[in-house]
């Protein structure tokens, strides 16, 4: 855990962003005001309209008593003036409901009442997926099925080549679904955001700009970000595009619309594995098919290759992406290896500088990504807000 040094104490003593903000739901609840019908889960909602069918049940009996005792009153049921109040109350309950996500101040853009959590450029997800779906209904309708048949064809006993098609068509189906999913779990979920802490009263002028920090041993400089109004955490950072500080911050990625950062970086580097293995997976396929076509001895390679254009256009495409996509891999890999971030191997270069704190060992930095749970949410979008709360943050 960070500790302020002694320098860092004499100052004004404003929050690192970590600390009052991993609040669990019952702190968040606490902080809520009561005046929200739905902060109290209903109950507050349920009061307001158990006390306007006493109040109207109380002003009838006062009006008129007879009114009770003869008619609707005395079979048990309510009067018109009680439903009345009563369909009042319950409308007054559900007006103005508003989630937490409807007034945020980033620039996120939300999806599924703040479920979903993407980038202001959401669309450059759906291109990605365009860029990896369209090449793979190519490989399997021209270049896997045909393989399969022809495996399937040579070995009709039941041998290796069979089971060998059948896994073929099971891998050209599994790992573009694999891309695919891992894609859309990293760009669709909240990469880490921390919530913005309520503005200090009076002039800031007084507030250091910087800090330092204990980590690991090691002094880290942490600096006040004025957007947010707390000192950011370590290895955190504001992202100009979302607008929003990042836990762990690594990089804005356009090609999957939204910031990488703690929490999606484990999708982040599935879809960039994946997508390595599948092209290496797709060009070997292809030229494989080509192969075959070309071992007939009435068949040239050139023919064989000009009888095959669904092969020879995968060959083509995944050439140009292995070198995207392959080089994104071995460079997250050598980052993974060292606990690094895209943003502190630019910035800090602790190889060459200082000594990297967040180092753990390769296996230990590897197993803190890929083998513990994801980090709940700093904060629920989906909450449903009070009705005179105007500062999403302010119960945080």
């Amino acid at each position: 855990m960070a500790t302020a040094t002694a320098e860092g104490e004499e100052m004004m003593q404003l929050p690192v962003a970590a600390v009052p903000l991993m609040m669990d739901d019952e702190e968040v609840a606490k902080s809520v005001p009561s005046t929200s019908p739905t902060a109290n889960g209903g109950a507050g909602s349920g009061r307001g309209v158990s006390d306007g069918v006493a109040g109207a049940d109380a002003a009838s009996g006062d009006a008129g008593g007879t009114a009770i005792e003869g008619g609707e009153g005395a079979m048990g049921e309510p009067s018109t003036s009680t439903l009345e109040v009563e369909v009042k109350a319950k409308g007054s309950a559900k007006e103005g409901v508003k989630r937490r996500y409807e007034s945020w101040p980033g620039n996120e853009t939300f999806f599924c009442d703040g479920a979903c959590v993407t980038g202001p450029y959401y669309w450059g997800i759906v291109g990605t997926c365009l860029l990896i779906l369209i090449p793979c209904v190519v490989f399997v309708v021209f270049v896997a099925w045909p393989l399969y048949e022809d495996l399937r064809d040579s070995d009709s006993g039941g041998g290796s080549k069979e089971i060998g098609a059948y896994v073929l068509l099971a891998v050209s189906i599994a790992l573009p679904c694999l891309s695919l999913s891992s894609l859309f779990c990293s760009g669709c979920m909240d990469p880490g955001i921390i919530p913005r802490a309520p503005a200090p009263l009076g002039n800031t002028d007084h507030i250091a700009r910087t800090r330092h920090v204990e980590v690991n041993g090691h002094m880290v400089l942490v600096r006040y970000n004025d957007t947010c109004n707390f000192y950011q955490p370590p290895r955190a950072h504001h992202c100009s595009v979302l607008n929003d500080c990042i836990e762990r911050f690594d990089h804005y990625c356009p090609w999957v619309g939204t910031t990488i950062g703690k929490r999606n970086y484990r999708f982040y580097l599935i879809f960039v594995f994946s997508c390595t293995v599948l092209c290496v997976f797709t060009f070997a396929c292809s030229a494989y098919l080509v192969k075959i076509r070309s071992d007939d001895p009435d068949t040239s390679v050139g023919e064989a290759i000009r009888g095959e254009p669904g092969a020879l256009f995968m060959m083509a495409y995944v050439f140009i992406g292995i070198w995207f996509v392959g080089g994104l891999s071995g460079f997250h890999i050598y980052l993974l290896s060292r606990n690094q971030t895209t943003y502190e191997n630019i910035r800090y270069s602790y190889d060459r500088n200082s000594a990297n704190p967040y180092n753990k060992g390769c296996l230990a930095n590897w197993a803190e990504v890929f083998c513990v749970r994801v980090p709940a949410r700093n904060c629920d979008f989906t909450q449903v807000m009070p009705e005179k709360e105007e500062n999403p943050t302010a119960a945080l």
